[in-house]
């Protein structure tokens, strides 16, 4: 009886480590002007507790590239910008402390400074089940 309550503890405490894949779909706006999800809820304090983007397709054309970061609804930045490439893989990247505990939404600007404007679609997680490791590799550990 107590392996039993203590599993179903153990399921109910790991249960928010999940990798959701929230599908976005918006159009980036020229000149490398922020383009934004709405917020969902970072609970982690680990700040190697890593967030996820996937770009599956982008109106700027196969293989191109559109930074994404996290940041809070007042324009914080809560990680470092990265390049995610259209029909790529899917990438993954932590966050700052700040992060910890906050409402937290993917933003994303064309990675060239121009009048260009595209629809572009994908998915997102504020938190996975994946840490990063000093080597920068994934650790499935929730």
């Amino acid at each position: 009886m107590l392996v039993v309550v203590s599993l179903g503890f153990t399921v109910k405490a790991y249960a928010a480590y999940k990798t959701n894949y929230v599908d976005f779909s918006f159009t980036i706006k020229p000149k490398q002007q922020n383009t934004y999800t709405g917020t969902r809820y970072r609970q982690t304090t680990n700040r190697e507790r890593a967030w996820m983007v996937r770009l599956r397709s982008s109106g700027e054309g196969w293989m191109t590239y559109t930074r994404f970061w996290l940041e809070k609804s007042n324009g914080e930045n809560v990680s470092k910008g990265f390049n995610a490439q259209s029909g790529g893989a899917t990438l993954y990247n932590s966050a700052y402390s700040s992060a910890s505990k906050q409402n937290v939404r993917l933003t994303a600007e064309n990675n060239n400074y121009n009048s260009a404007s595209y629809p572009c679609y994908g998915t997102w997680d504020e938190e996975t089940a994946y840490i990063i490791s000093s080597s920068g590799g994934l650790l499935n550990r929730p």
